[in-house]
């Protein structure tokens, strides 16, 4: 999201200041295996075009190698607005050496251009497809521009569910306007079914001959508050009585992204995988922040606390990428133990928040700890949960535990031989709740580095 830092200044910055930040947030990218952006293009306004060519501009000034490409996911702008705003951006930056390209030609993708025309209420597939052919590639083509064009869409799920039969038929209509498509998985759970869309649209993509985008999620939740996203959230604002609670997908920590990793490195082989999100703080984030009440980017009157930090996830995160991109799964050199988990009960009700509780989506949904242990050689994982003491034997390898929570202080430690090789603090668990709070807080403990967070 071109427009969201958490890094300070960012209110009304000068392109010099927002390149300074994105240097700093391409290098943690980086060092979390990461190799782009795909920048979410949702306004054709001045802020965006800022942001963008900050962005450019602190990739250039790496010059580590780090790509962009743009996603195109307009809201407000009129039809002509949005090709006049794509065809300026991509005539402008394709040619960038920070661009991501295929054979030459500059990776376009878009958020569910599927439904940008819509008839009688309802998403008018073959209008949208002529529109982007007549409005975006022809013309880039006249210029000189021919776009590798892989989509995000939706018709699947709009028509209840991926298929062969509407896999199919997407893919004859677009025809050769697409190069491949990607599916933003991101509003299912991965431990409720959610990994079986990407995987059967996956295999008809690659079955035509095209390429295939997968995604990968942390976490899902529509954080809620006065106009849904969660950083307009307001205690005792009267307005968001008018507002319902975001649904909640339980992404299971550790154990869900090792299912989703599992699916893309041994059954979908995407060209590309994309992370859900770094920085969208209305519904996902992974970008390992403390708490984004400390920065200027609108969160300032969220509650402390209300956002966690996602340094477990983003670490674990790694040992994947780089088996997904090496094609060899990683030799396990440290001993570490990750933990995800919600601070509150999911049956707790909010004091101070007049709407209805959180609502859950596919899925199972319990009152648990995630925890994934990468270890050298077995070990004991000892878990201190309020007024519980737990203790499991765990195998060498990539191991996944879910234990239930206790309200109350969260402890963890890795023993092996009678001695402790890793301990660590987790956010304590609260008994009540003023306010409904769904993002998960992670970590993680390795052997030598205590209380790592």
């Amino acid at each position: 999201m071109p427009t969201t830092s958490v890094l300070p200044s960012w209110d009304d910055a000068s392109v010099e200041i927002r390149e300074n930040n994105f240097m700093c947030e391409i290098q943690m990218a980086q060092s979390m295996g990461i190799d782009g952006f795909s920048l979410d293009i949702m306004r054709a306004n001045e802020n965006y075009h800022r942001s963008i060519e900050a962005m450019f501009r602190a990739a250039e000034r790496l010059n580590t190698g780090f790509k962009l490409f743009f996603e195109f996911d307009y809201g407000k702008p009129t039809m002509e607005e949005r090709a006049t705003d794509m065809q300026m951006l991509i005539r402008k930056y394709s040619q960038h050496q920070a661009y991501e390209t295929v054979d030459g030609r500059p990776l376009v993708a878009a958020y569910a251009p599927d439904g940008w025309l819509t008839k009688d209420g309802q998403a008018d597939y073959a209008a949208s497809s002529q529109w982007w052919q007549d409005n975006v590639t022809s013309p880039l083509h006249n210029s000189g521009i021919d776009i590798y064009f892989v989509p995000t869409t939706f018709r699947q799920i709009w028509s209840g569910g991926v298929d062969e039969e509407t896999s199919r038929a997407e893919l004859m209509e677009w025809g050769d306007t697409i190069d491949g498509l990607s599916l933003w998985q991101i509003q299912l759970s991965p431990i409720g079914g959610g990994i079986q869309n990407l995987e059967q649209l996956g295999q008809a993509v690659q079955a035509a001959d095209k390429s295939w985008m997968s995604t990968v999620s942390m976490q899902y939740w529509v954080g809620a508050g006065k106009s849904i996203p969660s950083w307009y959230w307001r205690p005792d604002d009267p307005e968001t009585e008018k507002t319902k609670n975001g649904r909640y997908y339980e992404h299971a920590g550790g154990k869900g992204l090792d299912a989703q990793w599992n699916s893309i490195i041994n059954i979908q082989k995407p060209e590309w995988v994309m992370m859900l999100t770094w920085n969208d703080y209305n519904e996902s984030y992974f970008m390992p922040v403390d708490d984004l009440r400390k920065y200027r980017n609108g969160t300032g009157q969220a509650p402390f606390g209300w956002y966690k930090s996602m340094a477990g996830l983003g670490e674990l995160n790694r040992y994947y990428i780089q088996w997904y991109k090496t094609g060899l799964q990683p030799e396990i050199t440290e001993d570490t133990l990750f933990y995800s988990y919600r601070t509150s009960s999911h049956k707790l009700i909010a004091e101070r928040d007049p709407r209805p509780p959180v609502a859950f989506g596919n899925g199972p949904i319990s009152d648990d700890i995630y925890m994934t242990t990468m270890l050298k050689t077995p070990a004991e994982v000892r878990i201190y949960s309020g007024e519980e003491t737990m203790q499991y034997e765990v195998p060498a390898g990539v191991h996944h535990l879910v234990v239930p929570f206790q309200a109350g202080r969260q402890f963890f430690a890795l023993w092996r031989d009678g001695e402790q090789i890793a301990a660590g603090e987790g956010t304590p668990v609260n008994t009540t709740i003023q306010y409904y709070d769904y993002w998960p807080t992670t970590g993680f403990i390795q052997a030598g580095l205590i209380n790592s967070k």
